[in-house]
């Protein structure tokens, strides 16, 4: 599978992360503090660079480290989008969003929301963070269905639709469902999961949901 990891300026921690299974890793702006506090140097760096430390800006120069100036004042999307937009020209099989979460909910939701533009163009997208990895799932002209069961030991499987849903069935599952339609009025049914075994999936007949890994 080819895989390309973007790194945000949101909350971030990287240690621990395989970077080796990445082809290409793209740091938006402040990301580069976040790759460069493990001795992780990008392949480029996109923004304005306003929140990038001086001295990580000047280590990135000295590496040689391609850069993508986006200008502030003109641009019509955060940095996380026009990341995104250069990456899905190379047919990556998969795009890992890292410091993808934060303080800032209105970056936080539209990052996830992002995830369903990948999803349309058939390129997986994860937002990976210490206590959340989210994906999302999308049934548009035909149904869909997701394993869940490469969810990691002890954490909490969420399902939390973002529009009507129409035939959902959980298997596998603690709490399984037949086929249900979920209106947004009943957001919260599906939280809290948890795997029971390897068969674990979740289809979905019509309708966008998120689904959320998620441990305290």
């Amino acid at each position: 599978m080819k895989k390309a990891m973007i790194v945000g300026n949101g909350n971030c921690d990287l240690s621990g992360v395989d970077f080796k299974q990445y082809r290409f890793i793209m740091a938006c702006d402040g990301g580069a503090n976040a790759l460069s506090a493990v001795s992780e140097c990008p392949h480029a760096l996109i923004g304005d660079f306003d929140s990038v430390e001086r001295a990580v800006n000047m280590e990135m120069e000295m590496l040689g480290v391609v850069k993508h100036h986006m200008n502030e004042e003109v641009r019509e999307c955060t940095d996380m989008k026009s990341a995104l937009d250069f990456l899905v020209k190379y047919d990556y099989d998969q795009i890992d969003l890292y410091g993808a979460l934060g303080t800032r909910m209105d970056h936080s939701l539209a990052n996830m929301l992002m995830l369903f533009e990948l999803e349309a163009k058939g390129i997986r997208g994860r937002i990976v963070g210490t206590h959340n990895i989210i994906t999302a799932l999308s049934a548009e002209e035909e149904p869909a269905e997701r394993s869940l069961a490469d969810a990691p030991e002890g954490w909490t499987v969420s399902l939390v639709p973002v529009a009507p849903c129409k035939g959902l069935e959980i298997t596998g599952m603690k709490y399984e469902l037949e086929k249900t339609d979920l209106k947004l009025d009943k957001v919260t049914r599906c939280l809290s999961n948890e795997v029971e075994n390897s068969l674990a999936k979740v289809r979905l007949e019509k309708g966008r949901m998120l689904v959320i890994y998620t441990r305290d």
